[in-house]
């Protein structure tokens, strides 16, 4: 009984800690659903979001849609007195006018205006009407002709579309386009064109609008022009008889709210109103709220499946990228998986090749390490060869320390360089700039430097810099550096072989030393010895002369 209890507690403990794990870390399943939910609560709630403020839209769609109605309604009234407009202007450009023939006028006129369903007046600056063609020529011009826009024309020099007045001889609403006739610089006479506004009915009953919209055209004093409703998708003109009618009394039966919009015309200063139902836009709601909720619960199954589509193709590579991570760990060989998943396929492609760099780099390190254990062995023996000469050549113990570590500071400069190109190669102008520096001479005022580019052996970098470095010794000393205004020009060719020139300006006097020293032992014989070359070196009164020839192949990096 005590071991069934045992064995119950061990597994109530072992389900407790793998729920733990997976909560602390929960599968690829459970990230693609968690992030599935994550992208769907957002857009569900978006959605409710959408369902609360789609009525609002709609309203701002229709309110946008009867601004574009009244002004494609402004312009299709604008178009229509733009029209008579230039009628007018051409009219008033008459030469019969400059002639004075206003009989033939009279008659072009008619004739002109004959299709528009206009008449025409000629009014004088007196405001005196001279030609109406509404009388027959001859006959005394009708009394109740309106000569407000001649008016306007007159003082403004400028075209003229008047507001609605009442015309009693046709007993209905007309308005005038009146024109300035213009003869140089004045205005002779101002051309008038009056048009019944019922005539307008034709023009905009060619545009279509739903039925349940309706339109006004007022004038600049708010006196209606022309009032229209829609029915059966076409415009007819409104029966009412107010002169300033409101919406609602257009449309009759409308007393509900209404979505309104205007325009103004540029041309013509009359506002066109244009409104429809706020009911209109409340039917597609209820749709809309369908439509949106069928959407998100469709989308949260599709989303949970493909949570489970997906997490199944990915997780499966996934393990097998991990069994490659723990080959590349034991440091054995990691083959790259095959899948049609590009990343993972790519993430298997590198692991693979870092196991090939793994297995390449350690052989590398094995060679590089017996490559440093021959070059240690080398910097021991020319540190050797070094001292064995400095304790020869020096007179006291001092001495052969000083030159000693001279030398070795020396070679430590030229090491750094080569140690920043993996020990290969070195550049000639760093390795002249790093020795010199140390003697105050490794700028442009100390020393000039005129050669190519030239990429130095190893071997031939350090028997280089200890060559450099003595000269620039000796040249601290008793030379061009010794004092101000001293300098050292340092030239070199590369052909065939290696040419190297170091000569010293403007120092003190040199004569030649009476005993050579480890210093010219350096310059000369390990030099022309290191180098497999020829060393010459002169005492000039002027300052030293030294000058290396060396062969191609012991100069240059391989």
């Amino acid at each position: 009984m005590t071991q069934v209890l045992n064995t119950a507690r061990t597994k109530g403990v072992m389900r407790h800690l793998r729920l733990s794990r997976m909560m602390r870390r929960p599968p690829l399943l459970v990230h693609l659903a968690g992030f599935a939910l994550i992208v769907l609560i957002p857009a569900l709630l978006f959605s409710a979001f959408l369902i609360l403020q789609f009525s609002q839209q709609q309203k701002e769609i229709a309110a946008t849609q009867a601004v574009d109605a009244a002004g494609i309604i402004s312009d299709a009234i604008d178009r229509e007195i733009y029209g008579l407009l230039t009628a007018a202007k051409v009219l008033a450009s008459s030469s019969l006018i400059d002639e004075k023939n206003l009989a033939e006028f009279h008659r072009r006129t008619i004739a002109a205006l004959a299709s528009t369903r206009t008449d025409a007046t000629l009014v004088d600056p007196s405001l005196h009407v001279v030609v109406d063609t509404r009388s027959p020529w001859g006959q005394a011009p009708f009394v109740e002709a309106n000569t407000d826009a001649a008016e306007t024309v007159f003082r403004s020099r400028l075209p003229h579309v008047s507001d609605v007045f009442f015309a009693e001889r046709s007993g209905a609403l007309a308005f005038q386009i009146a024109v300035p006739v213009v003869r140089g610089e004045q205005v002779v006479f101002v051309l008038a064109i009056t048009k019944k506004t019922r005539d307008l009915g034709t023009v905009i009953a060619e545009r279509n609008l739903p039925t349940p919209w309706t339109a006004i055209i007022k004038d600049r004093a708010g006196h209606k022009v022309i009032a229209a409703l829609a029915s059966n998708g076409r415009v007819r003109e409104s029966e009412t008889t107010s002169n300033t009618p409101s919406l609602a009394e257009v449309g009759g039966e409308l007393h509900e709210d209404l979505i309104e919009a205007s325009y103004s015309s540029v041309l013509t200063g009359w506002t066109t109103l244009v409104a429809l139902p706020d009911a209109v836009i409340g039917q597609p709601i209820l749709r809309s709220w369908l439509l949106l909720v069928g959407t998100g619960v469709l989308l949260l199954l599709f989303s949970a499946g493909l949570a489970v589509f997906v997490g199944r193709r990915i997780a499966a590579p996934i393990l097998f990228l991990a069994d490659q991570a723990k080959a590349i760990g034991r440091g054995g060989p990691a083959m790259p998986i095959r899948t049609n998943i590009e990343e993972v396929a790519e993430v298997s492609k590198v692991l693979a090749q870092a196991s090939r760099e793994r297995r390449e780099a350690e052989e590398q390190n094995q060679f590089l390490m017996r490559e440093m254990s021959h070059r240690a062995k080398n910097q021991y023996a020319l540190i050797a060869a070094i001292a064995r000469r400095a304790a020869k050549e020096s007179a006291s113990t001092n001495e052969f320390l000083e030159t000693l570590s001279e030398a070795l500071n020396s070679l430590a400069r030229s090491a750094d360089l080569l140690a920043g190109r993996g020990w290969e190669s070195a550049s000639l102008d760093d390795l002249v700039t790093s020795q010199l520096k140390a003697f105050g001479a490794g700028n442009s005022e100390r020393i000039e430097t005129h050669g190519p580019a030239v990429s130095l052996s190893s071997a031939a970098a350090q028997t280089l810099g200890l060559a450099l470095h003595e000269l620039a010794t000796n040249a601290a000393k008793y030379g061009a550096l010794s004092v101000d205004g001293g300098y050292i020009r340092l030239d070199w060719s590369l052909g065939e072989t290696f040419v190297l020139n170091w000569s010293e300006h403007g120092g003190p006097l040199v004569t030649e030393p009476k005993r050579s020293g480890f210093g010219t032992l350096v310059t000369q014989k390990m030099t022309a010895r290191g180098l497999g070359g020829e060393v010459d070196m002169a005492y000039a009164p002027t300052g030293v002369v030294w000058k290396l020839t060396a062969p191609r192949e012991a100069i240059l990096a391989h």
